[in-house]
């Protein structure tokens, strides 16, 4: 039994403010009506121990080479954060020998030449690291507000971690954060094509996925994606969600569809001859159920398909993994990689 104290939830889901007190709920899931208890994935299989505790983990992401991973925990040890008792926070993980380690908070008195310290009394999440190592993008967010998230990112210089700087700080990246949305967990394609999620009073639903490109040298403002992927309901993806070709696309949705088996669910749109993106499609009984299935990414390899499930109606997910070969509608899926490096020729931390 997990610790009834922790929260667990993809870094995607909304907190709203209720009264003079903090009242988490996720789109899709209105306080705890509805709720009970439902069977992960049948052909999925639980990451365990160390990646696992009784906390919450959410959000897993690799090294290029697989050997490393880095995820998401509110486990003990994790930077406690004011006004809220959930402290999220990034955590990485080497598997030796086809073992996979303690995991290694991120924060204060990490060495430098180990991994960036990052984790702060604000809640880190969506962390991913880029293809050659020296690179950790993630989004960081006031303690108890998800609604206020702004992507960062950390560089390697000379084998030590430097300190993060918001996207809006670094000449390579666009300027895409604002004081008024969440921008979260991109998809870095190439240096002149990145998708994003974005959340805009007045101008976007609850969450749409939108993309943002460089032209003659310059980031050019922001687009959505269109009506037919972006539902009234939440939709967003999650690191290496896109194929090879860019043709298609794999989301997390809340959306309201006879499809739907409840909850977040996992969906895959395509371009049409036009490049305009269709109306996804449920990836069926094999990997969705009538609980929470969120922010699930490809192993580098592009064999297995890794996130988190929890029952409907509750914070209670795990890192679970399925191959990709038992998805019918991802088996000619080719993922891209980590990101790149948009910082490459930055010779600043």
């Amino acid at each position: 039994m997990k610790d009834s104290s922790v929260m667990k939830l993809c870094s995607t889901l909304p907190v709203l403010m209720l009264a003079s007190h903090l009242s988490y709920a996720m789109p899709g899931m209105h306080g705890t009506e509805g709720s009970g208890a439902t069977e992960p994935p049948a052909a999925s299989k639980d990451m365990g121990a160390p990646i696992n505790s009784s906390g919450s983990e959410i959000e897993i992401t690799y090294s290029a080479d697989g050997k490393t991973a880095i995820f998401v925990s509110t486990r003990a040890g994790s930077v406690e954060s004011p006004g809220t008792p959930y402290n999220f926070d990034i955590w990485m993980a080497h598997n030796v020998d086809g073992v996979w380690q303690e995991p290694i908070h991120l924060g204060g008195d990490i060495d430098p030449a180990v991994g960036p310290n990052i984790n702060t009394t604000a809640w880190e999440l969506e962390p991913s690291f880029s293809d050659d190592g020296n690179v950790i993008y993630f989004t960081r967010y006031e303690p108890g507000n998800l609604l206020s998230g702004d992507l960062y990112v950390v560089q390697k210089v000379d084998g030590v971690w430097q300190s993060a700087k918001n996207w809006n700080d670094v000449p390579e990246l666009p300027s895409i954060n604002t004081p008024t949305g969440e921008e979260h967990c991109p998809i870095i394609v190439s240096d002149s094509l990145i998708y994003f999620n974005y959340s805009q009073p007045g101008v976007t639903q609850e969450s749409d996925i939108w993309k943002v490109e460089k032209k003659d040298g310059m980031w050019q403002k922001p687009v959505s994606l269109g009506a037919k992927i972006n539902s009234p309901q939440r939709d967003h993806m999650h690191w290496t969600g896109v194929s090879k070709d860019g043709k298609s696309m794999v989301i997390t949705s809340t959306r309201i569809d006879p499809d739907s088996r409840g909850g977040h669910d996992m969906w895959i749109s395509h371009q049409d001859a036009k490049g305009e993106w269709q109306k996804p499609i449920n990836l069926g009984d094999i990997i969705n159920t009538p609980g929470e299935e969120m922010c699930w990414t490809f192993t580098p390899d592009g064999k297995k398909f890794t996130g988190s499930w929890g029952p409907q109606n509750t914070f209670d997910t795990d890192i679970r993994w399925i191959s990709k070969e038992d998805i019918p509608l991802l088996k000619t899926f080719e993922p891209i990689g980590p990101p790149p490096n948009l910082l490459v020729n930055s010779n600043k931390g």
